[in-house]
């Protein structure tokens, strides 16, 4: 689906979209057994914001962003994703398997049409996924995002930089810090970690890993580092 440019545009695809779609409500799993383990009832619930976090100035974390939009669209909806930049290469996203025939791109003028759209993707229930990176909310716009994912029924996903000290108003379920890890020639990796999740496995860590060539992910504990034996012991292993 091309962008989608005026309110009243966006109005009309989102009314056709929830007129002839109707996503599934139980809670997303990501096909990733040890990532669905981490959440709260090993699962990502729907009808909520979940946060991707990440530290400057590492790039954004749209791996994990992806993996959940795709989960989300198999699901049934379409994905909405705010792109006002026109950074978003689509490509990579059709390689990761999303459905770019059920794929809205908000490129809104300013923040508050970013805020708008945002919301109104978020109340449709044809939206299995609206994804965004934001990096300020009051207390007023993070509840109302938070109310239009519950009467919507898909999942929020909202990219933001991380500061362990900053305060911060998000009416959020999940809370992920992603960062990135040693990779190699072959894969590229991702140290996961819950930070925030009522009911989930908050602080511990797990290896997310996408194959260069063929971008097929999977995600597994880290291993933990061993010392090296003694000489002797080794001779005489």
């Amino acid at each position: 689906m091309q962008a989608v440019v005026g309110k009243e545009q966006l109005l009309r695809a989102l009314s056709a979209r929830q007129a002839t779609t109707t996503v599934d409500r139980r809670a997303l799993r990501t096909g990733l057994h040890a990532l669905d383990e981490l959440s709260p009832g090993g699962a990502f619930r729907r009808g909520a914001v979940h946060e991707l976090l990440w530290r400057r100035p590492s790039a954004a974390p749209t791996t994990l962003a992806l993996l959940l939009a795709k989960a989300a669209q198999q699901m049934g909806g379409a994905v909405a994703w705010s792109d006002p930049e026109r950074e978003l290469y689509l490509p990579p996203l059709a390689a990761a398997g999303v459905d770019l025939r059920r794929l809205l791109l908000l490129r809104c003028p300013s923040r508050a049409d970013q805020l708008w759209a945002l919301a109104e993707c978020m109340r449709c229930r044809g939206i299995s996924a609206t994804v965004a990176s934001i990096q300020n909310l009051n207390q007023i716009e993070a509840r109302r995002l938070q109310l239009a994912a519950e009467r919507g029924g898909g999942i929020g996903l909202f990219m933001r930089s991380y500061s362990p000290t900053a305060q911060t108003a998000y009416a959020a379920a999940t809370r992920w810090l992603v960062q990135p890890a040693a990779g190699d020639d072959a894969m590229q990796r991702w140290r996961v970690e819950l930070l925030y999740g009522h009911g989930g496995r908050t602080g511990q860590i797990l290896l997310l890993e996408v194959d260069r060539e063929t971008r097929a992910l999977r995600a597994s504990a880290p291993l933990a580092d061993r010392p090296v034996a003694p000489a002797a012991a080794r001779a005489s292993a």
